[in-house]
């Protein structure tokens, strides 16, 4: 999808799944409780990379950003003093209600947004998640395996050959524990994806409501087996 042949078109797409769990809380956390429908909300640390010691502020590359501001949130004076850069994110997730094949938003890449996100691609770099204090364990899928990590968040992207692909899809799944008074997250996963996303009958973006997408299914999360195209890293 190309506006021109300096930038490229980006949609980003997410999904929600709750699931009830029982499980149990270390010492010293603090988890909120949370009750039907409550926002629960997504936070976003810097970029890193175990190749490199130097993080990237997450809001340097071009990904969506919230509405009004970006806003510094640090969840406690550990995290401030380790030097973390918590912010707040454009994910609008609510306790207890599943969504699917939501567009959070559509980015122009221009060439030097295109050789930033290859760079860090090529370096290993992570995006790391955090809702109520939990980091995100991160669920990879390919064509010989699925396998979750829960440690050092999730790639940006990654490299095929001479191919550079974005992360620009996600299942997001949140496990709770419900209580009287509420529930608690106790799980945080997240499923990334890389889908070359289409408009219904090539329909264009023009602002306000978001025409269908025909590359996702809003019944379910994404699956692996039903990407037709990957969305690659280029200019054009």
């Amino acid at each position: 999808h190309v506006d021109s042949d300096s930038m490229s078109l980006v949609r980003i797409v997410v999904a929600l799944q709750t699931l009830k769990m029982h499980s149990f809380y270390l010492p010293g956390v603090a988890p909120r409780t949370f009750r039907y429908a409550d926002r629960v909300e997504l936070k976003v640390n810097k970029l890193t990379s175990i190749h490199t010691q130097i993080p990237y502020e997450y809001y340097s590359l071009k990904f969506c950003h919230p509405r009004g501001a970006i806003k510094q949130a640090t969840e406690n004076l550990g995290e401030f003093l380790s030097g973390d850069r918590i912010q707040n994110s454009p994910y609008e997730l609510f306790m207890e209600q599943d969504q699917f094949c939501n567009i959070l938003c559509q980015v122009q890449l221009k060439s030097t947004d295109v050789d930033n996100l290859k760079a860090v691609i090529k370096q290993g770099y992570h995006q790391n998640w955090i809702i109520d204090n939990l980091p995100a364990a991160s669920i990879f899928d390919s064509d010989q395996y699925i396998i979750t990590a829960y440690a050092g968040g999730f790639p940006v992207g990654y490299q095929d050959r001479k191919s550079i692909y974005l992360f620009n899809h996600v299942n997001i799944i949140v496990e709770y524990h419900p209580l009287d008074e509420g529930s608690r997250v106790v799980g945080f996963y997240v499923e990334p994806f890389s889908v070359q996303h289409r408009f219904a009958g090539d329909a264009v973006w023009e602002g306000g409501k978001w025409p269908q997408l025909e590359t996702c299914d809003k019944t379910g999360p994404m699956v692996y087996d039903s990407i037709i195209t990957k969305q690659e890293v280029t200019v054009g």
